[in-house]
């Protein structure tokens, strides 16, 4: 039995009123809620009764509840959780990011929901998928919503595994569903902004009203380089809709991050910044442009093969200790089916896949022994997808990171 008759009122919290002595039915529910909340069954009786009885001598809510926490029934679920091993993640101040009633939940969601793209980049495996290219219905989009309400919600990104978000169809519909969603607190997603010329000045503004933020891939400061890295000739294009973006949205709503092929000095890089900021009519220092020019294997890529210009592959790896990322997001993918890693897993067919959001919950997918095997890389050995993977960041890195937990996705993209 859970409840301890003899504990001290003492410690009794005020901050919860006791329902009254003759409410015993209120009483009686509201230790069942408790039960399924913390311990996610139904109480003994001779334990509803002693709670209910407990309840009506002056005991509060939490009291009630610091006794089921205080339990060892309790203590051995929350070590049952798959961080558990993991201590110095696995901490009194962080476990309330990665944990919702005792159930395991990662720190943000990403949700693909199309993945067609217009552009073809040569860092990306968007031509070598073989999974069908479709926006995601609209009723598969509100569950994956709900189910993530349920377990506590958080940030969402919208940004696809492989794909264009602008490209979406319903896009405008789904921002305003996860915005009447109290329980998400951060909307973002990343574009390559060309296809903004789809939308009207209207409904570019209405968008910004719903994105806390909108990150631009820009790939390429001249044709040259955006044709050698998308395979499409649409710089001007490009340019026109960025301007539009930044005009409309302003600086401090859109995120720009470069994708080099070609080394930039940083002359270079102010004069396009300069270029972007006539075009939007905004003030230039309210622009930056980060970027990179070493690039991913997305497990694929035969990164013995050059890339243009000076970009490089990252250099290949053996990865042996367990990686962080599948902890700041899941991926659901375009078809509804669910990837226990939001990075990397772009075809929805390896050993990563914990299933269709269309056949169980969120809460259900994640409370697997799948899942826990995939969080036991020491016990259970690497899966093939992450064994080589260069997008893969070791678990240890997030002590040094302790912005990804209030801030996951502001602190790895998305």
């Amino acid at each position: 039995m859970i409840f301890r008759k003899g504990r001290s009122q003492a410690s009794r919290s005020s901050a919860t009123p006791s329902p009254a002595g003759g409410e015993s039915g209120y009483a009686a529910e509201v230790v069942r809620l408790l039960y399924r909340e913390l311990l996610k069954r139904e109480p003994d009786p001779d334990a509803l009764e002693a709670c209910v009885a407990w309840l009506g001598r002056g005991a509060t809510v939490e009291d009630v509840r610091a006794e089921i926490v205080g339990s060892e029934e309790y203590r051995q679920k929350i070590a049952a959780h798959p961080i558990a091993k993991f201590p110095t993640i696995y901490t009194p101040e962080t476990i309330s990011y990665f944990t919702h009633r005792g159930r395991f939940r990662p720190l943000a969601l990403s949700i693909e929901t199309v993945n067609i793209c217009n552009n073809d980049c040569v860092i990306c495996p968007y031509s070598i998928q073989t999974r069908r290219k479709q926006g995601m219905d609209m009723a598969v989009f509100a569950k994956i919503v709900s189910d993530y309400a349920a377990l506590g919600g958080g940030p969402v990104t919208l940004t696809p595994m492989v794909g264009e978000v602008l490209l979406d169809k319903q896009l405008l519909e789904r921002l305003k569903l996860l915005r009447s969603t109290p329980s998400i607190t951060r909307v973002s997603a990343i574009t390559n902004a060309t296809m903004a010329y789809l939308y009207s000045d209207e409904e570019l503004a209405e968008l910004a009203t719903y994105f806390d933020r909108l990150t631009v891939s820009v790939y390429g400061l001249d044709a040259e380089e955006f044709a050698l890295m998308t395979r499409k000739d649409q710089y001007d294009r490009f340019m026109e809709s960025l301007g539009r973006l930044v005009r409309i949205m302003g600086p401090d709503r859109i995120g720009l991050g470069a994708r080099h092929l070609r080394t930039r000095e940083a002359a270079e890089i102010d004069a396009w910044l300069a270029e972007v900021a006539q075009r939007a009519g905004v003030d230039a220092g309210g622009l930056s442009l980060p970027g990179v020019k070493t690039y991913a294997n997305w497990t694929v890529f035969d990164t013995s093969q050059p890339l243009p210009l000076d970009a490089e592959w990252l250099a290949p790896q053996q990865n042996t200790e367990q990686c962080a990322l599948p902890l700041i997001s899941l991926q659901v993918l375009s078809s509804g089916k669910v990837s226990f890693c939001g990075c990397a897993d772009f075809d929805g067919k390896t050993a990563l896949m914990l299933g269709d959001i269309r056949e169980a919950s969120l809460a259900e997918l994640l409370d697997t022994d799948k899942v826990r095997a995939l969080w036991d890389w020491a016990g259970c050995g690497v899966p093939d997808p992450c064994k080589g993977c260069s997008f893969h960041m070791p678990l240890s890195r997030l002590t040094d990171l302790r912005s990804a937990f209030n801030d996951p996705l502001g602190t790895f993209g998305g």
